[in-house]
């Protein structure tokens, strides 16, 4: 078979642009039965956010990082690397989806770190060199409904302490009221950006 070529009865998703675009991302099926991806319009729309940075000089990708705190199946994290960016860190807890997602990257031969850890415990203070750092958290939906506390303190602490953010994006099910963040709806998923840089 070849490399990306998706088969009958496999899951996953494609890279959509880029050095590894067409690239596919096995997805490991959840104790549900379910494998959740981020839609596709709201990844376009994180990556015009990134693009927009670029342009206005706050950002270069290079000398970049991507940080996915819950990363899930990787693709955000992936798909960062296919656009430029100089290196990816996943955070995944699953003991199931940190081992796919090992593979994956494995295989990408790209800069990355994966680190099997709680993002409420283990959210900065990564061993990476570069110097800007773009945070991405898009928990599992049911978070919000005990946890948004705890992921707005995650915020804020990153924010307040961890040097070099240029922005942090939130995926939530409804618009965030929280300080600095401009939510962007798409149907039943809005991205909620705050831009440091």
């Amino acid at each position: 078979m070849k490399p990306g070529k998706k088969t009958k009865g496999s899951k996953g998703l494609r890279i959509q642009t880029g050095e590894l675009k067409g690239r596919l991302i096995p997805s490991p099926v959840s104790p549900e039965g379910k494998s959740n991806f981020t839609p596709a319009i709201i990844k376009k729309s994180l990556f015009d956010i990134i693009e927009s940075l670029q342009l206005q000089g706050r950002l270069n990708l290079e000398d970049s990082a991507f940080i996915d705190l819950f990363a899930g199946s990787g693709q955000m994290g992936i798909e960062s690397l296919s656009r430029g960016f100089a290196r990816a860190v996943f955070l995944e807890l699953a003991w199931d989806r940190f081992e796919s997602l090992k593979g994956v990257l494995d295989k990408l031969g790209k800069p990355h770190l994966v680190l099997r850890k709680d993002a409420f415990r283990f959210y900065s203070g990564f061993d990476i060199p570069e110097k800007t750092k773009v945070y991405f958290m898009d928990p599992p939906y049911s978070f919000w409904d005990k946890k948004t506390e705890k992921l707005k303190n995650v915020v804020e602490e990153i924010a307040q302490n961890e040097p070099g953010v240029a922005a942090i994006i939130v995926q939530s099910p409804l618009p965030l009221n929280w300080e600095g963040f401009t939510p962007r709806s798409f149907g039943r998923n809005t991205l909620n950006v705050r831009v440091l840089a």
